[in-house]
């Protein structure tokens, strides 16, 4: 696929690729999913609209993994699991979000530093498709005073969830040290060069699918790993990581971008 396929139909994310990715690169990294039933897919959903108002990509997710992701940790502090959200709605007396707006899909949680912020859908920000849409992090109740900026980790669910598969199945493993991270600069036209570089390697699209934002590329003869992601609010520069199942491939890859690194960040 070109780059310019890719940024006008993006490859979605669906469960089933995420489940096959997950156990073709750690197998067993699977086991403990729990789905959320229909039921409470349907309480979750009423105060939205019901049901057609989640985006799709998220009924899949709950539908999947919704009641528990086993030892799958997606959130650093806090959870996604739709029984605490469910739990989380019934706390009384408490201002909420305008709910045709915003649906959290993951909690906070209270730490030594405080309260931790939540994870929202921006319900009015769909995707053309209409699969995704875009998340914000914010405190609850920064968002009901419309106080402060809402943080944007990633532009979609879509997006979120490629990143933290790829980090914690294959970045994140044994010895953790081997992944190498690279800053490629600020300019916009550096994803579009990584991505055609990296495809003339052998490289290609893996059961993530991806969107022009973050693109997980394979190269299954040599057992690697790239992930791109490009600039954005919080993180101004294309960033670039790499992980290969054996070292020697490791190494030959990296000697590859140490040495293309000026041409990759178009210096």
């Amino acid at each position: 696929m070109t780059w310019s396929k890719l940024f006008e139909a993006p490859p979605p994310l669906s469960m089933t690729g995420l489940l096959a990715f997950m156990e073709r690169w750690k197998p067993g990294s699977t086991q403990g999913f729990e789905p959320a039933t229909a039921d409470q897919i349907a309480a979750l959903a009423r105060p939205h609209g019901g049901i057609d108002a989640l985006p799709r990509v998220y009924r899949e997710f709950l539908a999947t993994m919704g009641a528990s992701t086993g030892s799958l940790r997606l959130t650093y502090y806090g959870t996604t699991s739709i029984l605490a959200l469910l739990k989380d709605r019934e706390a009384p007396q408490r201002e909420r979000p305008d709910s045709r707006r915003y649906l959290k899909f993951a909690i906070g949680e209270d730490d030594y530093n405080g309260r931790h912020p939540d994870d929202f859908f921006e319900l009015s920000r769909s995707t053309p498709d209409g699969r995704d849409a875009a998340i914000i992090r914010i405190h609850e109740e920064d968002l009901v005073r419309g106080k402060g900026a809402a943080e944007q980790p990633f532009p979609t669910f879509s997006d979120w969830l490629r990143t933290i598969i790829v980090s914690r199945v294959v970045f994140d493993t044994d010895p953790e040290k081997q992944t190498q991270y690279y800053s490629l600069g600020p300019k916009p036209e550096t994803p579009a060069k990584a991505y055609e570089f990296f495809t003339r390697l052998g490289f290609s699209l893996t059961e993530l699918g991806a969107s022009s934002s973050v693109i997980p590329l394979e190269h299954q003869e040599r057992g690697a790993i790239i992930l791109i992601s490009a600039p954005s609010a919080s993180i101004p520069r294309t960033g670039l990581e790499l992980r290969a199942r054996d070292k020697a491939q490791q190494l030959l890859f990296e000697e590859i971008i140490n040495d293309h690194e000026d041409e990759l960040s178009g210096g």
